[in-house]
């Protein structure tokens, strides 16, 4: 069982990953290697999944407020107002995400990581299931996991 020292941690190294990753790429947020993603999909996609990004959700479960959420998987969230966002807009949504789990998880009982739940809704695949406030925190790992990994495939490829 995670507490919060352990979770706190998790969200300061996704924290120091995706800034060292975006570190220089300011120049080739756009750029993209084939069908995938570019860098500022990336960043987008993590601030509105799920809406309001999951800093709220973590919040929401934890602080008791919220007991629902819907999840849509593999949207890039992209306006025109955000294709014209620099490296520091763009970052600055995903850190507020990241400093709003980290502010939830620093003021929640080692209790509440498992004692608090929301219903889950992930309609594009058929799962509607009663999570706790640690899932949604592993999840957080889980999910930015995989796109910062697709920062690092695109560093690679530009030979950074």
């Amino acid at each position: 069982m995670a507490d919060r020292a352990t979770n706190l941690a998790t969200v300061h190294r996704i924290r120091e990953e995706l800034t060292a990753l975006l570190d220089g790429m300011d120049y080739c947020l756009d750029w993209k290697d084939g069908d995938g993603w570019c860098a500022r999909e990336v960043l987008y996609h993590l601030v509105d999944t799920p809406e309001g990004g999951i800093g709220s959700v973590i919040a929401g479960v934890l602080g008791g407020t919220r007991d629902e959420v819907t999840i849509l998987p593999d949207i890039s969230n992209m306006t025109p107002e955000r294709m014209a966002a620099d490296i520091g807009d763009a970052l600055a949504g995903p850190l507020a995400i990241l400093q709003t789990a980290e502010d939830a998880i620093a003021n929640a009982g080692d209790d509440d990581f498992e004692g608090r739940t929301a219903l889950a809704h992930l309609p594009h695949r058929g799962i509607h299931e009663q999570r706790t406030a640690q899932s949604f925190i592993d999840g957080l790992e889980r999910h930015w996991g995989e796109h910062l990994n697709q920062l690092k495939e695109i560093r690679e490829a530009l030979g950074m």
